[in-house]
């Protein structure tokens, strides 16, 4: 006996111009085949695996795209497994922690498109949210299916990859699906295998101190301690879905003061998806080695503590997940983290700290790609309300790729001073808006930062301060929370990107 990973079921998407792997378990031994037909019988791709270790993988050749619907059907010797209205198009993971989780019916502007909308050819798949391989983990891996949109479809879709795949239809028309693997709280540790844990020194410790404070935890007594908080959290969540369902526009504030203090207290142990490399083992080891059309990222709220690790960190998950889904140039969308601080809280820079660590990894992995989001974000709610704008840039970012066009977002390029002025050249031209251009600072040698006056001279900036005679170090918006008042000269307006120039 065999059994097709549900990636593979009804109405999938498979990545357009990509060889395709199909797996699932079997029998050691068993020789599985695979066909998959187009409408009028003619076969498109044919292969063969024979199972080792309980699984197999098939590789079929790339599809192209207009031949619809394909059936794909595996057999043995003992049973025949078929699935219909396969399409082939872009097929992309959506992970990350709360802010990709964050469901479109709980977005600004959701429950709208959730009425209305009709695309049966935007389609996604989420995969569970099981932290722990037991009888009930696997049977929610099991039950998982594709959906594809249609009114009243799609309110449990991440938001953000919602958007994201409504503006690719809208542009290029081809289907587009999305693998959600994503879980609240996370930190980027539990989604590094052991194999990516043990690369990175910062995460190798990391680990190590989660181990030696929790891992003689006995399973049981650690899924009691989750039980009764994930009670907590479901009535609380209750809560404030019957609060915002009565007043649609209530600030978050307000919905904290009449739901109460969220019991965000989740109990550490061997199951914990918060445990390092947990969510790899019980998630991600769940849909490789499928084959897809790049990655959308969006995490960190949840590493601000390490930030100065978090460049490195990043990488060496990139770097492993390429490895894992069989694609050394597998394409990465990255959101840069939004403004954000609790509030009354002192401002400590460690947003600004990681997403600086965001742009160094993003200079440093291959086709890797950056949104940046420094003109969004909302004082007090880490998880604004705004899914539509990260989703849209995800997508310019693809566009710009797919279309082999120059990137409109605004970025720092080098410096150069002249006696008391540092000049910051940009790549391309920006100009203020709503407000005078701010968030600037310059340094001299003693590499003591202060306010900056910033005169904007298309896609230059002059910069200087009193008292600093030689600047020779510059930064902008290096704050967790602020207004910014620099985009870019030209629609759409993207907002300039922070920098820190030093070398």
């Amino acid at each position: 006996m065999f059994k097709v990973s549900p990636l593979f079921g009804d109405h999938a998407i498979l990545p357009l111009g990509k060889e395709l792997r199909i797996f699932g378990t079997a029998d050691e031994g068993e020789v599985i085949r695979a066909t998959l037909t187009a409408a009028d019988g003619t076969v498109t791709g044919e292969g063969v695996s024979t199972a080792r270790e309980g699984h197999f993988l098939i590789h079929l050749p790339p599809q192209r795209l207009g031949v619809r619907p394909l059936t794909l059907t595996l057999s043995s010797d003992t049973m025949t497994w078929t699935a219909h209205d396969l399409v082939t198009g872009y097929l992309f993971m959506a992970g990350g922690q709360s802010n990709m989780e964050w469901s479109l019916w709980n977005a600004e502007l959701g429950q709208t498109f959730i009425q209305t909308h009709n695309d049966p050819d935007l389609r996604y798949f989420n995969v569970p949210r099981v932290s722990v391989l037991d009888e009930a983990g696997l049977a929610a891996h099991d039950a998982a299916h594709w959906q594809q949109i249609a009114p009243h479809v799609g309110g449990d879709m991440s938001a953000v990859a919602y958007f994201f795949a409504r503006e690719l239809r809208a542009k290029i028309g081809f289907p587009v699906g999305i693998v959600g693997c994503n879980w609240g709280g996370t930190s980027i540790l539990s989604w590094m295998d052991e194999v990516a844990l043990n690369r990175s020194v910062p995460a190798m410790k990391a680990a190590e101190d989660y181990e030696s404070k929790y891992g003689a935890i006995p399973l049981d007594e650690w899924q009691a301690k989750q039980t009764a908080f994930q009670h907590d959290m479901d009535a609380w969540n209750a809560k404030v879905a019957q609060i915002k369902e009565a007043n649609p526009g209530i600030e978050w504030a307000e919905v904290e003061k009449q739901a109460g203090v969220c019991p965000w207290n989740p109990p550490p142990g061997p199951g914990s998806p918060y445990r390092p490399g947990q969510l790899a083992r019980s998630m991600v080891a769940k849909i490789v080695p499928m084959a897809l059309s790049g990655i959308l990222f969006y995490q960190g709220e949840s590493d601000v503590d390490r930030a100065e690790n978090y460049g490195e960190l990043l990488i060496t998950l990139v770097t492993r997940w390429r490895e894992l889904f069989g694609d050394a140039e597998l394409p990465f969308y990255n959101v840069q983290l939004p403004m954000f601080i609790d509030a009354g809280a002192q401002d400590d820079h460690r947003w600004a700290i990681l997403r600086n660590q965001q742009e160094k990894a993003w200079h440093a992995l291959r086709d890797s790609h950056l949104a940046v989001m420094l003109d969004e974000g909302e004082y007090g709610n880490i998880h604004p309300v705004d899914k539509l704008t990260p989703g849209e840039r995800l997508a310019r970012l693809f566009m710009e790729k797919f279309a082999h066009r120059h990137p409109h977002q605004p970025w720092a390029m080098r410096k150069s001073t002249c006696g008391n002025v540092l000049t910051v050249e940009l790549t391309g031209p920006v100009e203020a808006r709503l407000g005078e251009p701010d968030l600037f600072e310059i340094a001299g040698e003693d590499g003591v930062y202060v306010p900056a006056k910033a005169e904007l001279d298309w896609h230059r900036i002059h910069l200087t301060a009193q008292g600093v005679a030689h600047p020779v170090k510059a930064r902008y918006a290096f704050v967790n929370y602020a207004k910014v008042h620099v985009f870019s000269a030209y629609a759409p307006y993207l907002p300039l990107a922070p920098f820190v120039l030093e070398d």
